[in-house]
């Protein structure tokens, strides 16, 4: 924060010289005149720390995206701050600056702008839809309305926490898998684009009738050695096609449908999407929001199209004095102990905890059913890598048999 010099008289007449800090240089003025000073000057102190610090913010480079753990940096450290007594405006100013995502400290900055300006926080980061989400604004206008942000703030960060220590568990347990894989497939491609046309070669000299495997992998093999670059541009661009397209709303719906019946993967799928809803009900049930507004904003934060409506035809209902419980059951695609355990929620009052135990259980089937797919997934890759370079290796070894079974 920078500091101000300033020399002032007070209502003696006497000259005062002193320095203090403050957000802006307006905001000096207006604290010294509401202490009833008449202000002769007032200048910014650059001092060389403050100069050296400055020097060491622009050697510092911030990376341009947002990721989970800057928002989750973000909730854990407002709260903290607004804990401690700070000011909104000073917590977003200190959290700004720590921040390691150049993006973010902008748009923090210009949320500080937008709350000068008067408005709430909510309003401030609903200009930013793409980074802080339907549930982030939710929960940022239960703390603000209720007076309890730091607390709210908390619960959220604890949530996100959580997301991101699961997601790196998947990202490590997949770390060994994925070098496999791309193995398997540089190991194929060097075979088949430098191995293999030599042998072809080879073969050919000898003129001789070879092997069926043989001739089709020697095919196989032309095709990848003359079409390589067409191969990986078509990869490519079908990839960038597909993440273009996958955002729209039409695409995405078709998307959505058919992702949970993908064999093995659609399962764990789904397992994501309802530990996903059962969690963000919880959070947002344990903060005070209403259940009518709860299943709202989870419709508009659970990021899949066929949960989003049945979660919006579930809050109508709701809005009409049905029961959660009762429309979780005849919507179909909700397990039968979301719904179980919401009735039991109704009946006792007890909506947030029964929430929180089903979160729980999803959270840790879910934990499981990853862990044993991976683990699972090791030893196929060795077997179908195995497969693969031992067709290969036979395809070239077939014809050396057949040659020196000619006396060749």
């Amino acid at each position: 924060m920078p500091r101000f010099n300033y020399k002032v008289k007070n209502k003696s007449g006497d000259t005062l010289k002193d320095s203090q800090e403050a957000i802006s240089k307006a905001e000096m003025i207006s604290r010294l005149r509401r202490e009833g000073y008449f202000i002769i000057s007032i200048s910014e102190e650059k001092s060389k720390k403050k100069k050296r610090s400055s020097l060491f913010k622009k050697k510092q480079k911030k990376r341009q995206s947002v990721k989970l753990a800057d928002l989750t940096f973000l909730a854990r450290n407002l709260a903290t701050t607004l804990s401690s007594g700070i000011t909104l405006l000073r917590g977003l100013e200190l959290v700004s600056y720590q921040s390691q995502s150049g993006k973010l400290e902008s748009i923090l900055k210009e949320c500080s702008a937008h709350i000068r300006d008067g408005l709430s926080l909510a309003e401030a980061i609903a200009k930013y839809p793409k980074i802080f989400s339907q549930f982030w604004l939710g929960i940022v206008k239960v703390g603000e309305s209720s007076g309890n942000l730091p607390f709210v703030l908390n619960q959220l960060a604890d949530y996100l926490e959580m997301r991101m220590e699961f997601e790196r568990k998947i990202q490590s347990a997949l770390v060994y898998p994925v070098i496999l894989s791309v193995a398997a497939v540089a190991a194929v491609f060097v075979f088949l684009k430098f191995i293999f046309p030599k042998f072809g070669e080879l073969f050919e000299s000898f003129d001789i009738e070879l092997p069926a495997l043989t001739q089709w992998i020697f095919s196989l093999s032309k095709f990848v050695e003359h079409n390589w670059f067409i191969i990986f541009a078509a990869l490519a661009g079908a990839y960038f096609v597909f993440r273009n397209l996958r955002h729209r709303p039409e695409v995405k719906k078709i998307i959505d449908r058919i992702i949970f019946k993908i064999p093995i993967f659609g399962n764990i799928i789904f397992l994501i999407y309802i530990e996903r809803f059962t969690s963000i009900v919880h959070i947002m049930l344990e903060s005070g929001l209403t259940l009518v507004y709860t299943l709202d904003i989870t419709a508009d934060s659970i990021g899949n199209t066929v949960f989003q409506k049945k979660l919006r035809l579930a809050a109508e209902k709701v809005r009409e004095g049905g029961s959660l419980s009762e429309q979780l059951s005849q919507e179909g695609i909700f397990p039968l102990l979301v719904s179980e355990m919401s009735k039991i929620g109704e009946e006792t009052g007890t909506m947030p905890d029964v929430f929180k135990k089903v979160s729980d259980y999803y959270l840790k089937e879910l934990s499981s059913k990853v862990e044993s797919l991976v683990a699972a997934f090791e030893p196929i890759m060795i077997v179908v890598m195995g497969i693969t370079i031992g067709i290969l290796v036979i395809a070239l070894f077939l014809p050396l048999f057949k040659l020196s079974s000619l006396g060749v």
